[in-house]
C-alpha cells in the first residue's frame, strides 16, 4: 500500500493496462521527460508509415491534451471511421446458399439435380447468390469496436464504441485478419478502408491479452523490434532511389549459403539478412535494423559496440560477397557511440580484403508529418553514398 511501482519493457511502445493502472510505454527513441502529446505523433506516423497504411490519425496533438492513452487515440480514429461507413451503407457480400425450388432462381446446379431426379422431379436444385451482411468484413469491425470499447480509458469514448458494436451486423471475428494479407473491401464499399485497415492493425500489429494474477487487464502494444525492421526496409526502397548512381535497388531477405557440406553432412548454412542493396543486380550492401542501442554491450553498458551485431552483419557481408554492411539504429538518448547524425565507420581486414562496417542512427521523435520522412531517407541515402564511395 502506498509503495512505488516500478515497470520494465522491453522491445514494446504502446498501452499497458493492469486493474486501476493505465501505464503509456513511450518507445525508447522518446527523449527522457516528454509528455503523451510528443510522441503518440511520432509513433502514429512511423506506425502507419512503415506499415503502408493510410489512416486519419491527425488527431493525436488535440486528444493528447485531454490525457487519452494510446489506445484511445486509435480507438478516436476508428470511431470516426466507422461512423462514416455506417452513414454511407453496411458492407454486404455475395453469399451462395442452395435451395430446392419448383421455378429457376439463380443458377441450376447439375450435379445436385441428377441425384434428386428420381426422389424430388417437380423441384430444381438451384445455387441462389443472396446479399449478406453477416461477412468477414463486418465481423472484423464488431471485434474491433468490442476490443476497443473493453481498452479504452474515456467513459464517453467507451459507450460509443459499444454502441458502434451494435449497429455493425453480422457476428465477431477477425478470421479475415489472421489470413494475412492487405484487406481491401469490395470497390462500392470503399469508404470503409480505413476503419478496416485499423482493425486489421489492431490484429496484427497490437497484442490485445489480461493479466497475470488476481488482477486483470489489457494491452495494446507495438513489437518495435518488427515495425523499426519493417520501417528501415521500406526507407532503404526510398533511399536507394535518391543515390546519384544509378542501377541501384533493394531486396529484403535474401538467402544465400555460405557454408556448404561436407562429405557425410547434409546440413548448409545460410545467410538471410534483413535488407541488401544491389547495384545492376549484384550485391553491393548489406542493411541491417537493429531496435537498440548500439552501446548496449553486454556486461557493461556504454563501453562498446554490442559484438554479435557486428559479427552477424560481417558473416551476412561474406555469404552475399558484399565489402560494405550498415547496421541502423534508432537514436536513442545516452548512446555513447551514436550521438549523432553522422555515419560511424569501421574497417575489417580479412583475407586479404577490406571490409568496411558502418553504423547510423535515425533520429525518429520529430516526426510529425510526412515531409519529416523525406530527412529520414535523404540520412540513409548520404550514408549509403559514403559506404560506397571508393
Amino acid at each position: 500500500m502506498g509503495g512505488a511501482i516500478e515497470v520494465r519493457t522491453s522491445g514494446i511502445a504502446g498501452t499497458v493496462s493492469v486493474g486501476d493502472l493505465v501505464f503509456d510505454i513511450a518507445p525508447k527513441f522518446t527523449p527522457l521527460g516528454n509528455g503523451l502529446q510528443d510522441w503518440t505523433a511520432s509513433m502514429l506516423l512511423l506506425m502507419q508509415y512503415a506499415r503502408k497504411r493510410d489512416l486519419a490519425l491527425n488527431r493525436a496533438r488535440h486528444l493528447a491534451v485531454e490525457r487519452h492513452s494510446f489506445v484511445d487515440l486509435l480507438a478516436m480514429a476508428f470511431s470516426d471511421a466507422t461512423e462514416a461507413g455506417l452513414a454511407d451503407q453496411a458492407i454486404q457480400t455475395y453469399r451462395t446458399s442452395p435451395q430446392c425450388l419448383p421455378v429457376l432462381r439463380g443458377r441450376l446446379n447439375l450435379p445436385r439435380q441428377m441425384k434428386s431426379v428420381f426422389a424430388r422431379p417437380h423441384l430444381l436444385e438451384c445455387d441462389v447468390d443472396e446479399l449478406d451482411s453477416d461477412n468477414g468484413y463486418n465481423g472484423l469491425l464488431k471485434w474491433a469496436a468490442l476490443a476497443f470499447a473493453a481498452a479504452v480509458r474515456a467513459p464517453s469514448l467507451r459507450r460509443r464504441l459499444a454502441d458502434l458494436a451494435v449497429r455493425i451486423p453480422g457476428k465477431p471475428s477477425r478470421r479475415i485478419a489472421l489470413q494475412g494479407g492487405r484487406i481491401q473491401p469490395p470497390p462500392q464499399f470503399r469508404v470503409w478502408t480505413e476503419a478496416l485497415e485499423i482493425s486489421a492493425l489492431l490484429s496484427s500489429g497490437l497484442s490485445h491479452s489480461t493479466g497475470r494474477g488476481i488482477a486483470q487487464g489489457y494491452s495494446f502494444v507495438f513489437n518495435m523490434e518488427r515495425l523499426f525492421e519493417h520501417f528501415v526496409e521500406l526507407t532503404l526502397a526510398r533511399a536507394v532511389s535518391k543515390l546519384a548512381q544509378q542501377g541501384h535497388s533493394a531486396q529484403t531477405q535474401v538467402s544465400t549459403a555460405y557454408a556448404e557440406p561436407q562429405p557425410g553432412t547434409r546440413i548448409r548454412f545460410f545467410s538471410r539478412p534483413d535488407n541488401l542493396v544491389l547495384r545492376d543486380g549484384v550485391p553491393s550492401v548489406v542493411v541491417d535494423a537493429k531496435y537498440k542501442r548500439l552501446s548496449d554491450a553486454e556486461g557493461m553498458r556504454n563501453r562498446k559496440p554490442v559484438n554479435a551485431d557486428v559479427y552477424e552483419l560481417v558473416a551476412a557481408m561474406t555469404a552475399h560477397n558484399c565489402r560494405c554492411g550498415l547496421l541502423v539504429y534508432p537514436r536513442v538518448l545516452g548512446d555513447s557511440v551514436l550521438n549523432d547524425h553522422e555515419l560511424h565507420t569501421w574497417t575489417i581486414s580479412s583475407f586479404g580484403t577490406t571490409l568496411r562496417v558502418g553504423a547510423l542512427a535515425l533520429d525518429l521523435s520529430e516526426l510529425r508529418v510526412h515531409a519529416d520522412l523525406e530527412k529520414i531517407d535523404r540520412t540513409l541515402a548520404r550514408a549509403l553514398e559514403s559506404l560506397l564511395a571508393p
